[in-house]
């Protein structure tokens, strides 16, 4: 009980972060489009829409990695869940709030899907590498108590 309780608190403490991270950064990124395009004005609807996006993209990241509803799962596989939902909730967020239109070309979406390709890859080599380098520390530190374990019982 007092588990589950910890990781429903770090459910929504991380729901409160992520919100606050990713409005944050969106809202950056539309003031910083609407100077490059000369718009003067950022709409309610269109606030409201991007944060729509953030709380469903943040509660997608929650549900799959905050070990509430799924505790059972590898990194890899609440990653590639992940990557695959968002991707698709993605598009439909980006036809919603207007950045896409259109049914766009096939390379436009070739390049789309290579860049989440991409960045996927780059998590799991990511991953990969710290798992590889914390294996090391944990080995080293085994080998370091048990060298203890035999001196202190005269082995």
């Amino acid at each position: 009980m007092k588990n589950n309780k910890n990781d429903i608190i770090k459910f929504f403490v991380w729901m409160r972060n992520g919100i606050a991270f990713c409005t944050t950064w969106l809202l950056i990124l539309w003031i910083a489009y609407c100077h490059v395009s000369g718009q003067q004005q950022i709409s309610v609807s269109m606030l409201t829409k991007l944060l729509l996006f953030v709380i469903g993209g943040v509660s997608i990241f929650n549900i799959l990695f905050a070990k509430v509803f799924i505790k059972n799962w590898t990194f890899t596989r609440r990653l590639t869940c992940f990557m695959v939902l968002f991707s698709l909730y993605e598009c439909l967020s980006f036809y919603w709030i207007g950045i896409f239109s259109g049914m766009g070309t096939f390379i436009q979406w070739i390049v789309f899907i290579g860049i989440i390709c991409a960045l996927f890859f780059l998590c799991i080599a990511i991953y990969q590498w710290y798992s590889n380098k914390q294996g090391e520390i944990y080995t080293q530190a085994l080998m370091k108590y048990q060298q203890q374990r035999r001196k202190a019982n005269g082995k």
